[in-house]
């Protein structure tokens, strides 16, 4: 079972270990309060999750506070848990979500959030911490002056927070392939954080970045595999990356319910799988509302695909063939 398999794989090539299913505690697993959160975390221990995802951002420090509270319950070596750098609160009162974000990615912000962070966690020592946000639709005609300040302050203060061993590993999140090929070729992080970029709907990190991480060690952890929604149900109804799915999208997914009613797979079970097929992705991080939807998550996540799916898809032109694959051939259940 991938999804209670936790024992551990290497984030990068840092010491580093998490495990192949993550919990995101973002905002929106925080909306219907700290009881259910709480519950939710819980849950997520029960099943033995070990791996859990937070941010400043979130809740403005709350998420991070609450997962705070809950790792005091139990004992933190066994727990990994990231955060994140650059991206703060929204504006308060903005009505226009581009104009309500806010950044700050200079070395002194950079040291400041990770020692809030911190404090907020009650934590001496973070596991992960990822450079949040940081491509071209985030930051519009800001976008290059923004990846000169994570290059040259940002990444260079964590690295020096990880030599003085208050961070173990380094990432970067952002969903834009080249912007991670970029950075890659200044600063040799640990490894990638891609939102909704590698999912059955979305294909073009296994073009270069997913081959480029293989070789050189760094990881691709993957969150949002659902694409906020629609990867969930199946329905057209459903939210595609926080908006309505677009005709294209509503084709795509009917096409891939066709095949998962053909084969008796839950879509909900394949997009899960999915990003795990390929050997440069080390982890799917999955955010959750309740106790409930953990289950039906970790369900999901256990259940084993006849590798036909697979091929099936790859023949209908819904997902790209990859070569090396990392997949039993034997039960189609991601290794």
């Amino acid at each position: 079972m991938f999804a209670t398999d936790q024992g551990g794989v290497r984030f990068g090539r840092s010491g580093v270990q998490i495990g192949r299913l993550g919990i995101g505690a973002g905002t929106q697993s925080n909306v219907d309060g700290e009881r259910a959160f709480d519950g939710m975390l819980e849950a997520a221990w029960a099943h033995g999750i070990r791996h859990y995802d937070t941010a400043p951002l979130y809740l403005d420090g709350e998420s991070e506070r609450r997962l705070g509270r809950f790792a005091r319950r139990h004992d933190r070596r066994e727990l990994t848990v990231s955060t994140k750098v650059g991206r703060l609160a929204n504006r308060p009162g903005a009505t226009d979500l581009v104009a309500a974000r806010r950044f700050d990615y200079t070395g002194s912000a950079t040291r400041e959030s990770v020692e809030r962070s911190l404090e907020r966690l009650g934590f001496d020592r973070v596991d992960i911490v990822y450079v949040h946000d940081i491509d071209s639709a985030m930051h519009g005609s800001g976008f290059e002056d923004a990846l000169a300040t994570v290059l040259d302050e940002c990444l260079p203060a964590l690295e020096q927070l990880r030599d003085a061993g208050v961070i173990g590993a380094i990432g970067v999140s952002s969903r834009q392939s080249e912007v991670c090929l970029r950075i890659a070729a200044r600063h040799p992080v640990d490894g990638f954080m891609m939102a909704g970029s590698y999912t059955l709907l979305n294909h073009e990190p296994a073009e270069r970045l997913l081959p480029f991480c293989l070789e050189s060690g760094q990881s691709v952890v993957v969150a949002s595999p659902f694409n906020t929604g629609i990867l969930a149900s199946g329905s057209a109804q459903s939210t595609y990356d926080y908006g309505r799915p677009d005709a294209d999208v509503r084709r795509r997914v009917s096409a891939i319910v066709a095949v998962c009613a053909a084969h008796g797979v839950d879509i909900s079970a394949a997009a899960l799988a999915y990003p795990l097929r390929h050997p440069a992705v080390t982890s799917v991080v999955v955010g959750n509302r309740s106790a409930e939807e953990v289950r039906i998550n970790v369900a999901a996540a256990d259940r084993v695909i006849p590798a036909q799916f697979w091929t099936d898809l790859e023949d209908a032109g819904l997902i790209p063939a990859v070569a090396a694959t990392g997949t039993s051939k034997e039960s189609g259940r991601a290794l």
